[in-house]
């Protein structure tokens, strides 16, 4: 009962190092709400439009990055045309900025041609509204402050409807917006997949019921759900950042459950006196 704690973190620390380090390579099994959003996209025909919202901050960063990575991967492996923007205030156009340049590097691709950055714009579900309108009033640049008809990413999308398919990665609830005023609008074109950090996966359970958002990527695990589907470890030669992470949440959790039951065997092991004393 007296045991030093410090010692507890620090087998916590190699309980989430040595997995990564020594990846153990746990088995991974897909579930039917990730391959709601692979599906989508692994239909689409080459030069089709996806737009990839980035709605998160950098604290949900370990959480969300893979998962955008592997959805980015997937659409420049299909040749797809792929429109990032982002409604978080400042933080989410350096990470959408980041990510893009990141995988664009992997798969050549060129920014103004193979993909762009809109960049960020206040407003919520205005800018949706906006965006259903017309592009180019609610994003007369991008995030480089180039014009959007310099760029041949942008040829022949003018409004929301003009993409294929929507992917809302959030830490928010950024999501209902696309849902009530892009989806809503246009239920017979607008087609919407969403990935949020698990905490917030059950909260996008209602709308995928409803088919108002065709699948969830939820957290890491979705993550590496996504990084086996677009088979990852064999085209890049390791496994995939959020697979790495998932061997270490695995082992850190089953640590906590360890220290849980040990934890009530000492309780209730030691003298009754001796409890109530302490």
């Amino acid at each position: 009962m007296k045991f030093d704690r410090r010692i507890i973190y620090l087998f916590v620390v190699i309980a989430i190092a040595l997995p990564i380090i020594f990846p153990l390579n746990l088995k991974v099994k897909t579930t039917k709400e990730v391959l709601g959003v692979y599906d989508p996209i692994e239909k689409l025909p080459e030069g089709s439009k996806v737009l990839l919202v980035y709605d998160y901050e950098p604290s949900s960063g370990p959480e969300l990055d893979p998962m955008a990575s592997a959805v980015l991967s997937h659409c420049f492996e299909k040749k797809l045309k792929v429109v990032g923007m982002c409604m978080w205030i400042n933080t989410g156009a350096a990470i959408a900025e980041k990510n893009m340049t990141q995988v664009a590097k992997m798969y050549n691709k060129v920014n103004g041609t193979d993909y762009v950055n809109l960049g960020y714009k206040s407003g919520g579900y205005a800018v949706v509204l906006g965006m259903g309108d017309n592009i180019r009033e609610t994003y007369p640049m991008d995030y480089h402050r180039r014009k959007l008809d310099e760029l041949p990413v942008m040829k022949g999308i003018n409004q929301l409807r003009d993409f294929d398919y929507i992917v809302v990665i959030h830490d928010d609830s950024s999501v209902f917006s696309w849902i009530n005023y892009g989806y809503e609008r246009y239920p017979d074109r607008v087609r919407i997949g969403t990935g949020c950090t698990a905490v917030m996966a059950t909260g996008n359970y209602p709308p995928l019921q409803a088919k108002q958002i065709t699948g969830i990527i939820g957290g890491l695990k979705g993550a590496s759900e996504y990084e086996k589907l677009i088979d990852y470890k064999r085209k890049h030669g390791k496994s995939g950042p959020a697979t790495a992470g998932m061997d270490s949440q695995s082992v850190i959790h089953m640590f906590i459950i360890l220290l849980i039951v040990l934890g009530n065997i000492m309780y209730f092991t030691v003298d009754k006196k001796k409890r109530n004393n302490d």
